[in-house]
């Protein structure tokens, strides 16, 4: 059933609109002898069955493909550090993120989420449709305070996280690396103590790449029954049977990011750190979408074998590029208990309907 369920979403979610085309081809068999005119002909009627208990999909769902591409963008920042600027040393942080590209602002969403599901079926049998989510896995981040050495008020940062999974879920298979640098300047000092205080004002930009593969190999035989055709003439018959094995959806998705933010922070009760900020990613890169299909295809006629046997193909796919200008506010909540902090990043790119949610646990001193 969750294969049905998953199936049923991203194939919906292909309808292009009008240039409609087959979504699944392929190349008949060949037989040792016998009529191939005939095989051919039963392989086509085949392929007609296959394609019409499908939607019209189009050939290049832009909406889709660059959703992943946007959600990658927003997930980039996982261990972030904004909520604790303006520290005296050094930071090391872990956490992940997931990012998600909505074809609704969350506020909305959240405000009548009933409402959201019946437009998000409105949207499915409409056509090609936003809608990314792709999680980013364990990252660390390691910052020092250059004021000692270099300059005040300097804040410089690594940025890493790798993860290779296979068969998450029967089926699913997901691999990441992140490679970035960091750079913040307090602008102006942290002010207060004690029950309450202003963490001052931090500037920050850097650099950071994004590479995430997503695979996900469906049981075709949820969507497809297998389907069997006779071909033959002249006192010589035979057998067609196609049998669908898997469905393979890949996401890869390489984005790189600028962020320019300016942060702050207050904190509450000796421990509590609300983050406040506003910025933008410029973001560039790629989103690739592909699709294929496995099934066993053979031929049976009396007399004969199959010599060749057949394949299919999808025809769903492309690539685009991520969005340029992404705005956003920043928010969350923090806890810092001496050097232990835990934070909840939260972040609403309010131009293109985006959102990404992390947690980030470490060190500061």
């Amino acid at each position: 059933m969750q294969n049905k369920i998953f199936l049923a979403l991203i194939m919906t979610a292909l309808v292009a609109g009008s240039a409609f085309t087959d979504l699944v081809t392929g190349t008949a068999p060949k037989i040792s002898g016998g009529n191939q005119s005939d095989l051919d002909t039963a392989f086509d009627r085949a392929l007609q069955d296959i394609n019409d208990n499908l939607p019209d999909i189009g050939p290049k769902p832009e909406l889709l493909i660059k959703a992943f591409g946007d959600s990658g963008l927003y997930s980039s920042h996982g261990a972030t550090q904004r909520a604790f600027g303006g520290y005296k040393s050094f930071a090391v942080t872990f956490g992940g993120m997931v990012g998600l590209a909505l074809p609704d602002s969350p506020l909305n969403i959240i405000g009548n989420p009933s409402g959201f599901l019946d437009s998000l079926t409105d949207r499915l049998e409409a056509g090609d449709m936003r809608l990314g989510v792709l999680p980013q896995g364990v990252n660390a981040n390691i910052s020092i305070n250059t004021s000692k050495f270099l300059i005040k008020d300097l804040y410089l940062g690594v940025h890493l996280g790798y993860m290779k999974l296979d068969n998450v879920v029967p089926g699913l298979t997901y691999d990441y690396l992140s490679l970035g640098a960091t750079l913040n300047y307090q602008l102006i000092k942290p002010v207060g103590s004690g029950l309450f205080s202003w963490r001052g004002v931090n500037i920050g930009s850097g650099f950071i790449y994004q590479g995430t593969k997503l695979g996900y190999a469906l049981n075709a035989a949820d969507l497809i029954d297998p389907i069997s055709q006779g071909f033959g003439s002249g006192g010589t018959s035979g057998t067609l049977t196609i049998t669908p094995k898997s469905l393979n959806l890949n996401v890869d998705v390489s984005t790189y990011v600028v962020p320019v933010e300016v942060t702050t922070a207050i904190r509450l009760l000796w421990f509590l750190n609300i983050p406040i900020g506003v910025g933008a990613d410029i973001g560039f890169g790629k989103s690739e979408l592909t699709m294929g299909m496995d099934a066993d295809i053979s031929a049976t006629m009396s007399g004969y074998s199959t010599a060749t046997p057949g394949s299919l193909a999808v025809n769903v796919g492309g690539n685009m590029a991520p969005s340029l200008m992404n705005l956003k506010v920043m928010s969350g909540l923090g806890i810092k208990l001496g050097p232990v902090v835990i934070d909840i990043p939260i972040t609403w790119y309010f131009q293109d309907d985006g959102l990404s949610v992390g947690l980030t646990v470490g060190f500061i001193w």
